[in-house]
């Protein structure tokens, strides 16, 4: 229950529970997508933003099978219900839009996106995944000033986001920052809020020897 398990080929688990998922690319060695992974009356739901034009949100059933998850303590498992509907809410009425950008943004409990940002509703797959932990438990659920711009290799995004929305920089610099999918699962481990990143960095070798055992 307490470890990161293969999403379809280990799902023996009887209670329902809310796990904080990713995708895994063998061949590249990396966690390249975050998901929420629900189990409710033993069917198993993603909910993640792809960052797709055709279908950004996903929320169904269809799991592919490079994914892998953590079940959270952090939402109990009689919440379960209600972490789901919730989700069903932000489902019909998020329009999110990709960015390396979070600043403690949520979803809150009509599926309204909440923010005092100049970014907005701006998230990346694992901030959305933040937005929705946050909403619902009302609370940080990572200590995300502990990432600053230069928690992402992208050389040059701040300004090429700002010309490209017709930003004013200087607002939306405080707000630049990566949690990556990587970051995001090994925050399952934890269940004291707010999760703090060296907690995360010190999950992430545990994480890698999993999965590269998991395919040898």
């Amino acid at each position: 229950m307490f470890e990161i398990i293969n999403t379809v080929s280990e799902n023996d688990i009887e209670q329902d529970f809310i796990a904080i998922g990713g995708y895994y690319d063998n061949s590249e060695k990396k966690i390249y997508h975050s998901v929420i992974i629900i189990q409710f009356r033993k069917k198993v739901y993603a909910f993640h933003y792809t960052g797709l034009d055709d279908r950004p949100i996903v929320f169904d059933e269809n799991i592919d099978e490079d994914c892998f998850h953590k079940i959270t303590t952090a939402v109990p498992s009689i919440l379960v219900p209600s972490f789901l509907k919730q989700c069903e809410k932000i489902f019909e009425r998020a329009a999110p839009v990709y960015g390396y950008f979070y600043s403690g943004e949520f979803y809150d409990i009509d599926g309204n996106h909440n923010s005092d940002t100049h970014t907005g509703e701006t998230m990346t797959c694992a901030g959305f995944c933040l937005n929705i932990l946050k909403g619902f438990l009302m609370t940080e659920y990572v200590d995300y000033t502990q990432w600053d711009s230069a928690s992402h290799e992208v050389s040059g995004y701040l300004e090429y986001f700002s010309n490209k929305h017709s930003l004013d920089i200087d607002l939306i610099a405080q707000s630049h920052r990566r949690i990556s999918p990587l970051d995001l699962l090994c925050s399952g481990y934890f269940n004291d809020l707010p999760i703090q990143k060296k907690q995360i960095d010190s999950k992430k070798q545990e994480v890698f020897d999993y999965l590269q055992g998991f395919y040898s």
